[in-house]
């Protein structure tokens, strides 16, 4: 299989993960989610800041084409959304895509670069916060990094989260600095894709190697979890510009994919 149809067919399950929480998430945005072969959807209708519904997978089982966009579309219509995220390959667009993302209200989002590492027992990189498994116990305190680096405060998105520490094949991370949470990611696998997520750390300790010592502990616990693969993403710089985030990666091993311009669907 080739790699990035490898990678694409682990985020679309990951996606799908998203409805087996059981905690209050799902209840909270009103979560469903529904398979078109190879497509996934998952659909939040009272999510109030437009970053649970999604849909991923596009591509892989057919071409992407006016009628898949448009069942896409129907679903999300009918479950009571007003807008979704929808994430298609650069080689699955077609060649007619202008036209189809004209006809059903789709526009590009911001482009992220997508890139692709080997799970290996790397060397830890240095820092002197510590560096732990994060549990339920501590996951209000977790997911507030998050909340406050991404300036999403809404209680769907606390409660899904927060649900991150205890989600069947997802384990959460700390940077702690002695009982105060620096910095946050976490890790999910998927038939030996190891997905890393959650990057984020608070102003006062940035500069003090969290992110790199996240990385490195999950890309670890990735090869022990069995996997060969690990894949994040981060923003696409403008040229001249710079993503220090984007850099760490690089500068860590990891390697350029694809860039990856999500699709916004809305409502019109």
């Amino acid at each position: 299989m080739e790699l990035t149809e490898r990678i694409e067919r682990a985020e679309a399950e990951f996606v799908w993960s998203f409805g087996d929480d059981s905690g209050p998430g799902p209840s909270l945005l009103g979560m469903t989610r529904r398979r078109f072969g190879s497509v996934v959807a998952l659909a939040a209708p009272r999510d109030t800041l437009s970053f649970w519904s999604r849909v991923s997978g596009f591509g892989l089982d057919g071409p992407v084409t006016a009628a898949v966009i448009g069942e896409v579309v129907d679903y999300l219509t009918a479950a009571g959304c007003t807008t979704a995220s929808l994430s298609i390959m650069p080689s699955a667009l077609p060649a007619d895509w202008d036209d189809i993302a004209a006809a059903f209200g789709i526009t590009p989002g911001p482009t992220e670069v997508q890139v692709v590492g080997e799970a290996s027992p790397v060397r830890q990189a240095p820092t002197d916060l510590r560096i732990e498994t994060v549990g339920p116990e501590h996951a209000e305190a977790w997911a507030q990094v998050q909340m406050d680096a991404y300036q999403m405060h809404e209680d769907g998105f606390r409660a899904m989260v927060e649900a991150y520490t205890d989600w069947p094949g997802m384990t959460a991370y700390a940077a702690w600095d002695g009982d105060t949470i620096a910095g946050t990611g976490s890790l999910h696998v998927v038939d030996g894709v190891g997905r890393l997520r959650s990057g984020a750390t608070r102003p006062e300790y940035r500069g003090r190697g969290a992110q790199s010592a996240l990385l490195t502990r999950r890309i670890a616990d990735a090869f022990a979890q069995g996997c060969d693969l690990v894949t994040t993403g981060s923003a696409k710089p403008e040229p001249g510009g710079h993503n220090p985030s984007l850099a760490n990666m690089l500068r860590l091993g990891f390697t350029p994919l694809t860039d990856r311009t999500p699709q916004t669907w809305s409502l019109s």
